[in-house]
């Protein structure tokens, strides 16, 4: 597979980091285009890929695109290019849907996809949007592409908003919380970046042990809350807090903005 990305920014960067160490994809075999000539220079010396300015060559060169520029440079790049049926084109341009790539490409050549910052950790959960169209072969090499810097699931572009508070805007929750954590041990006495390593580590082993247990979050709760224990305490205080109403005021908040901006474009 040969893989050419238009545009080079830090979910490229860390999309074709996973790629090549995961041994998925060989340097030779990777060709990106930028506008800025700092910026190719600097491609070209610290990743020791192949850099254009033109995005036709990637086209040209590649099996696979990545288009990785912001949503309003799309309808400009895309205009531009010449992109044959037999290329896949993998859109990670949040607010550019399918009904304005059908503009520009054949329904049967590009999904539209939607990683999330932990990309950058190899820890994403990226949304694939369903597309009938696209044969069950460009879907695997979707998934894995993807697969390289975390998990993936696919689904309905209806459910897209959906997916952006589970995992697009979610991180920022959890940082809050994780900072909260860590404030509130500094409180009594600790040292901040030793509470956040702490939080961080907690909540990170947290979100395995649900991944990996058979047990509903709910039971995992029941089975670290002891019977006159701490932490009943405090899981009793959110309740009373209205710690559950407030995520799911937070969440209603960004399917509400995300309906608002959709509206707009």
């Amino acid at each position: 597979m040969k893989l050419g990305c238009i545009g080079f920014g830090n979910m490229a960067q860390a999309i074709v980091k996973g790629l090549l160490k995961k041994e998925l994809i060989q340097k030779e075999d990777l060709i990106v285009s930028t506008y800025s000539p700092d910026s190719l220079k600097k491609i070209e010396e610290n990743w020791q890929i192949s850099g254009t300015h033109v995005n036709q060559d990637v086209i040209d060169a590649s099996d696979v695109i990545l288009l990785a520029v912001k949503p309003h440079q799309m309808d400009n790049v895309l205009g531009r290019l010449s992109i044959p049926q037999d290329k896949l084109v993998l859109s990670v341009a949040a607010g550019y849907p399918s009904d304005r790539l059908k503009q520009f490409l054949s329904e049967s050549q590009y999904l539209r996809t939607m990683p999330n910052l932990n990309a950058q950790v190899e820890e994403s959960m990226t949304a694939i949007v369903e597309n009938p169209s696209v044969s069950e072969e460009n879907i695997k090499i979707t998934q894995d592409i993807f697969n390289a810097v975390g998990e993936t699931v696919i689904i309905p572009e209806n459910q897209l908003n959906i997916f952006i508070g589970l995992a697009g805007s979610s991180p920022a929750l959890v940082f809050l919380f994780i900072d909260t954590l860590a404030r509130s041990a500094v409180r009594y006495g600790m040292k901040k970046d030793t509470a956040v390593k702490i939080a961080a580590q907690a909540v990170l082993g947290s979100g395995k042990t649900v991944k990996h247990a058979s047990d509903s979050p709910q039971t995992l709760i029941d089975k670290v809350s002891s019977p006159g224990g701490i932490t009943v305490e405090a899981i009793l205080h959110l309740l009373q807090s209205d710690f559950s109403d407030s995520v799911i005021g937070a969440f209603d908040k960004m399917i509400e903005k995300d309906q608002a901006i959709s509206g707009k474009q």
